[in-house]
């Protein structure tokens, strides 16, 4: 099965238009309004600790969640399964998040999805993945995830036949 969605996603991205500022009215383009450029690459979960910094969690019964934008493609690895879908228009609303609505190729219907910028220094974002009204997942660009410690969860917390070191 993961052979298959690595052969879905090379072939989508490779028969997918360009999507360079697809769907970007030209008041976005001369505003210098986020566009699907910024984008670009993997964006893994960060988790809020009580102290209020940011680790990168990986659980023992899943992925972290992460979001891949390639072209006009766009990845949502949930934890333990992952959609495809394509980006069909994307503009700015009136409080500065992007609006992107996707073509969810699982599912076959169209979706809305919210992104704002959270740092004006770093590649780090919210996305809002169930709707304004829910909380967003705070995500950071892998260029700056280095920053970050990775915190594993044990084994043994998820499953009873673990063989970790102590």
């Amino acid at each position: 099965m993961q052979k298959f969605h690595t052969i879905f996603f090379l072939l989508v991205a490779a028969c997918s238009p360009s999507g360079k500022d697809q769907g970007q009215s030209s008041d976005q383009q001369k505003t210098g309004s986020i566009g699907l450029n910024d984008l670009q690459g993997e964006w893994q979960q960060l988790t809020e600790q009580d102290d209020g910094t940011y680790i990168i969690f990986r659980p023992c019964d899943a992925d972290n969640m992460m979001i891949q934008v390639n072209s006009d493609t766009l990845v949502i690895g949930w934890g333990q399964d992952a959609s495809f879908a394509l980006i069909k228009s994307f503009h700015t609303d009136e409080a500065g998040r992007l609006v992107l609505t996707v073509h969810d190729q699982d599912e076959n219907v169209a979706k809305t999805y919210y992104m704002q910028w959270e740092d004006d220094n770093e590649p780090v974002t919210s996305w809002f993945l169930y709707g304004l009204d829910e909380w967003p997942v705070r995500m950071a660009h892998e260029s700056i995830l280095y920053k970050y410690t990775v915190v594993q969860q044990p084994c043994s917390e998820c499953w009873d036949d673990c063989e970790e070191e102590e």
